[in-house]
């Protein structure tokens, strides 16, 4: 029983859930059922002893109960719900209790569904948004245990928000601005059991696009992990399962808080099923903002309030990204630009990417629209795989899916991967086939870090990550879901590659515009501000059988805000054929100096040209960059 001394009386109807105040906690919760429900309060040290408050009338603002417990002490209880017999947690619960074992189902049903009241004693060391343009972004994508979980991650605290602190320096290293989180927000990630059909989270996990066929009858069985967590949560309590037992809250606010140190960003994936309501949604984000001081959030889900999330002014420098959002809509509600904080997340660029570096037709329309994919209103994340799908290194390995580890006959995942295996399925010991694929490797990183749009990588992409084929491991908890900390040579090579190309594009202003480029020269520099070439300069055969074109970025235009850069000339060959390329005449005193080609095993080089044409062999990308002529440098 509930000690004596404490009292019962009406709350307060904010903010909803339990608030520790110093003389008791406040409940406050919706209500549409009163009959039979109530509040149920637990003593942490002895969960035992349990003490019923039904929801009386009496409490009740509107909708809304409100109980305050006078006397209680927030370190002291823990707490959830009843309707009859059954229990269930509060929505508003900001720490679970009981879940902190992943993948264990709790066997004590005194556990089950319980929440605990935390308190802010966080020290944020003067903390703040790093509020990084999306022009200046590299996104990052991880699953928080799945990031550090293997034995060879090299950290103590795996698969946890810690482990991801401690790996920190290589994030740095590599060049990563903003980390993205798959859902680290609490979710039972144990497979309820169902007699027939599909869980909503499978259903989530197989038609997260909708142009991906959904599989019929699939196989549900009781012991399956959904390791990505795509479903309804617990949505305003980080992860208990990712940090130590007890320490999610601070785990958490640690990982941002020290990130926030090292100029990266936190953003989070939410997914909402249709059944989450307008307010509760924009509440559970701003609650993240202001309790965790997170950057920013992905938003899934086909019924999330896009007008309403867009427009709260708390948000307002908040990072918000969804596949596509009504802008006419938003801004027409604002009346000004919100910040340019809104971003379009989706597969076009993808898609189209992913056909041109394996040789298909009637693309070049389309690389000319992606490569130089910048808008006024909002940015583009730009990526060539995602967490759902092929990794980079599968991509170039497999031509179909191997999803039978699932557990459901190959039947589930996209049969769509715009894939090539460059001549034979799986791991290969051909010279001729693994150096291919290091080649389509690297044209693929360059035409996601080098395209006017957000650079977005999903986390092993950069040192050769291999899930065998499968291209929706939303179960695999083991190897096949985790990053592969390889230390093999093309590992190595391949993370070299990418942190090189990053630093790149850091140095250069013409991969950071803001706004979209004009075909035009209003500045009278010889050039305009960008242009196409093919085998004339100024010149693009868009023809369909084509398949290889040039991009010149004027320098003088720079990222458009004011700062300067070298001319940039980019080189795209994805046929299998060497072609012939013009260069376009720099003024009296000026060279190209070839500064990358990923035919090349070290890409990066410095070679003046003393020829006005260039060869680009067959699939492969190069990059020349305008230079004054020295001594020194002179050829």
């Amino acid at each position: 029983m509930m000690k004596t001394e404490l009292k019962i009386k009406k709350g307060r109807p904010y903010p909803l859930g339990a608030t520790a105040y110093a003389d008791g906690i406040n409940f406050a919760v919706v209500v549409y059922e009163k009959k039979g429900s109530g509040l149920a309060l637990c003593d942490r040290k002895k969960l035992e002893k349990e003490y019923r408050i039904p929801f009386d009338g009496n409490y009740f603002i509107g909708n809304i109960c409100c109980i305050f417990v006078e006397g209680a002490k927030a370190e002291q209880y823990a707490y959830r719900f009843y309707r009859g017999d059954e229990y269930y947690a509060d929505p508003y619960a900001k720490e679970m209790i009981g879940r902190e074992n992943y993948g264990i189902r709790p066997a004590n049903s005194r556990t089950d569904e319980l929440a605990g009241i935390p308190t802010d004693r966080f020290d944020w060391e003067n903390d703040n948004f790093l509020q990084i343009p999306y022009e200046d972004s590299v996104f990052y994508c991880m699953h928080v245990r799945g990031f550090t979980k293997s034995r060879r991650s090299g950290v103590k605290h795996k698969g946890t928000f810690y482990g991801i602190i401690e790996k920190i320096p290589y994030l740095r290293e590599l060049g990563v601005r903003n980390l993205e989180l798959m859902p680290a927000y609490d979710f039972k990630e144990w497979e309820e059991e169902k007699k027939q059909g599909i869980s909503d989270s499978m259903q989530y996990a197989l038609t997260h696009y909708m142009d991906r066929p959904v599989s019929e009858n699939i196989k549900e069985r009781d012991t399956k992990i959904n390791y990505w967590g795509y479903k309804k949560g617990n949505y305003f309590a980080p992860k208990a399962s990712y940090a130590q037992k007890g320490k999610a809250i601070e785990e958490f606010k640690t990982m941002v808080r020290e990130c926030h140190k090292n100029g990266i960003e936190v953003i989070m994936q939410f997914y909402f099923p249709d059944e989450c309501k307008p307010g509760y949604i924009l509440e559970v984000l701003k609650y993240w903002v202001l309790e965790y001081h997170v950057d920013g959030f992905h938003l899934m889900g086909t019924r999330v309030p896009l007008t309403l999330i867009a427009t709260e002014a708390i948000l307002g420098n908040t990072k918000l990204i969804y596949y596509d959002f009504p802008y006419d809509e938003i801004y027409h509600e604002l009346g000004i630009l919100n910040g340019h904080n809104l971003a379009n997340a989706n597969d076009v660029f993808m898609n189209d990417v992913r056909k041109y570096i394996k040789g298909d037709e009637n693309l070049l329309e389309c690389m000319k629209r992606d490569l130089t994919d910048s808008s006024d209103v909002h940015g583009n994340l730009h990526y060539i795989t995602n967490y759902n799908g092929f990794t980079l290194a599968d991509l170039v390995s497999y031509d179909r899916k191997h999803n039978e580890a699932n557990g459901e006959e190959n039947r589930d995942g996209t049969d769509w991967n715009n894939s090539w295996n460059c001549g034979m399925e799986g791991d290969s010991k051909k010279s001729a086939i693994r150096k291919l694929r290091k080649k389509q490797m690297k044209n693929a990183m360059v035409l996601v870090t080098l395209s006017q749009g957000t650079p977005f990588f999903t986390a092993g992409d950069e040192d050769y990550n291999t899930q065998d084929g499968n291209n929706n491991p939303y179960c695999q908890d083991n190897e096949t879901g985790w990053k592969n900390w390889q230390t093999t040579k093309q590992a190595r090579e391949q993370y070299a590659f990418v942190k090189e190309l990053l630093r790149f594009r850091k140095e250069h202003a013409v991969f950071h515009k803001r706004k979209t480029s004009q075909s035009l020269d209003p500045l009278s520099c010889g050039f305009p501000e960008i242009s196409f070439h093919s085998e004339e300069a100024f010149r693009l055969n868009t023809a369909g059988y084509n398949r290889h074109m040039a991009v010149l970025y004027a320098g003088a235009y720079g990222d458009g805000c004011g700062r300067k850069d070298q001319d940039i000339y980019m080189i795209y060959n994805m046929h299998w054929v060497q072609h012939r390329f013009a260069l376009p005449k720099l003024k009296k005193g000026y060279q190209w100096v070839l500064v990358m080609n990923t035919e090349e095993d070290e890409s990066f080089v410095y070679r003046p040209m003393s020829q006005d044409f260039v060869l680009a062999q067959g699939r492969s990308i190069q990059i020349l960059i305008s230079e004054k002529i020295t001594e020194e440098k002179d050829v």
